[in-house]
């Protein structure tokens, strides 16, 4: 047993949600220290000795057993004349003993809109290698604009596979052409060797096919 993990556990959450007085506190690690720490789960415990081990009278004694017993921190398992049979129950035992943790819902990347708001922009960027989707002059975050292949004039898409980064200049001089248009105006003014070129339009294909997922993990939305 973690016992440092077994006290945070108890003081962040444990003692507040099943509404744990101070009192109560510090019999339940008594008990805590005479059982689970000596590695039993359950021990006899008289009410004289826990009340001379606490500084209280056996009357409160007796009443903060039962306290924790109906809190759900411990279970007396059966009462006799030498005293309580006590289970100590830990903050992973106990039904609401432990906050309830955040089931993380999977992304659907494929209905985000990485053009509104330049919010995915560091994922995109990346992916582009730091460069001008279609002059390959470098860019980053501050700089680079962010370009639908295919223009919005044409159709409304949003979506990873028609975003990309751009300089501010090959946006501007793209304006509605479609993204394989506008490479080969670049092509034929000299600004794209044919190996460019190339490779440029077949970027394109696996943007399109779905093949080119921008990192949102590694880049959340800004």
């Amino acid at each position: 047993m973690d016992l440092s993990a077994v006290i945070q556990q108890c003081e962040d959450h444990f003692f507040m949600s099943l509404k744990v007085t101070i009192r109560e506190r510090a019999l339940y690690y008594h008990l805590l220290r005479h059982t689970r720490l000596l590695g039993r789960e359950q021990h006899v415990f008289g009410l004289r000795s826990l009340a001379r081990a606490l500084s209280v009278s056996e009357t409160m004694a007796r009443e903060d057993i039962r306290q924790l017993h109906d809190r759900g921190c411990i279970s007396i398992e059966e009462r006799s004349q030498e005293g309580h049979l006590v289970r100590v129950l830990l903050p992973s035992e106990v039904n609401g003993g432990l906050p309830m943790q955040e089931v993380a819902v999977p992304v659907d990347v494929e209905s985000l809109d990485f053009f509104t708001g330049r919010r995915f922009v560091r994922a995109i960027l990346e992916r582009e290698g730091g460069s001008c989707f279609y002059c390959l002059r470098d860019v980053n975050a501050n700089t680079c604009a962010l370009d639908h292949v295919v223009a919005q004039v044409q159709r409304i898409d949003n979506s990873y596979r028609n975003v990309v980064a751009a300089c501010h200049e090959c946006n501007s001089n793209k304006q509605g052409r479609d993204g394989r248009e506008f490479l080969r105006w670049l092509y034929r003014g000299g600004v794209l060797s044919q190996e460019e070129f190339s490779r440029r339009l077949q970027l394109i294909e696996e943007l399109e096919g779905g093949a080119l997922v921008p990192d949102i993990a590694r880049w959340p939305a800004a």
